[in-house]
């Protein structure tokens, strides 16, 4: 919803540009151009989520599938970024690191209180430069 509602503003902004300010034909194409992967998104309309069961964690974006195994998880890294979104991370036993796609993320209190349910600790980092 929120991306037709950005892509109607933005086109709705163009046209007003064209008609009251009489902008020329090829800067209000070069400005629309930015439309196109949005309106491809729109079209295909992929879905995505995150899922906690009883003994894994599983997501999906579009046609890809993973999980792994909750017991495999040591701990759940969740670093704040620039734009006041987070970056989720699983950190395994073994040192590897899974980072979980933004897109399939729920709300981060529910994902840190579903893994915290399993026994799954969650570090909370703020704000680093580097």
């Amino acid at each position: 919803m929120g991306l037709a509602l950005a892509l109607a503003g933005w086109l709705a902004l163009l046209g007003v540009g064209g008609v009251a300010a009489q902008v020329s034909p090829w800067i209000l194409g070069g400005l629309a151009l930015p439309c196109l992967p949005g309106l491809w998104d729109l079209w295909r309309n992929p879905s995505s989520g995150l899922t906690v069961g009883a003994d894994e964690i599983r997501w999906h974006i579009a046609q890809q599938a993973t999980g792994v195994a909750l017991s495999e998880i040591a701990l759940l890294r969740l670093d704040r970024r620039w734009d006041l979104s987070y970056r989720a991370t699983l950190v395994l036993h073994s040192g590897a690191k899974l980072r979980l796609p933004q897109p399939a993320l729920p709300p981060i209190q529910a994902l840190e209180t579903s893994l915290a349910a399993h026994g799954t600790p969650c570090q909370r980092h703020p704000f680093s430069i580097f």
